[in-house]
């Protein structure tokens, strides 16, 4: 499992509230094809060059349903979702449009909880994803995971503990 699907995990639990609550119709596994399908769109973008969905994703800044970037994203969701679920074209971007606006400011709330500042954050993300030098993916990860260092355990943390139980 690599950076991004980590991080999408986060939204597991409540993407799977919304998606419940919401009058979109989505079966159950949802959840996981929305986040199994946008890290690979992500990733292959990100590896393309184009990072403006990974920079607005972790900007720290409100992401309008209507932005250009959930636009761009929502007819490659609504096609992975059509093959993951077996669903027709209207439901699948139905469930995108409800999904990715959702997804996005999920994660700019985390970053603006980080104690790390939100620039940081987005191009450590863009970094990892591209595979740059300095790619610190666990830290990122421990950044987002500690919810702003309110006594949460991080990644470092986590890891730390675990070379503790195999000695």
């Amino acid at each position: 499992m690599n950076m991004l699907d980590q991080l999408l995990k986060m939204a597991d639990g409540p993407l799977q509230e919304l998606l419940a609550n919401s009058s979109v119709n989505a079966g159950p596994g949802a959840a996981s094809a929305i986040e199994s399908t946008l890290s690979s769109i992500l990733q292959s973008k990100a590896k393309a060059g184009d990072l403006t969905a990974i920079k607005e994703m972790f900007s720290g800044n409100d992401t309008d349903p209507d932005s250009p970037v959930v636009q761009n994203l929502a007819g490659d969701l609504s096609s992975g979702l059509m093959d993951k679920l077996g669903i027709d074209s209207k439901q699948a971007m139905s469930i995108a449009m409800t999904a990715l606006p959702f997804i996005m400011n999920f994660f700019n709330k985390r970053v603006n909880d980080a104690p790390m500042a939100n620039n940081d954050i987005m191009n450590s993300v863009a970094k990892a994803l591209q595979g740059g030098p300095g790619a610190g993916g666990a830290d990122i990860l421990g950044t987002l995971l500690s919810g702003g260092g309110k006594g949460g355990m991080d990644l470092g943390g986590l890891m730390g503990m675990g070379k503790g139980l195999f000695k």
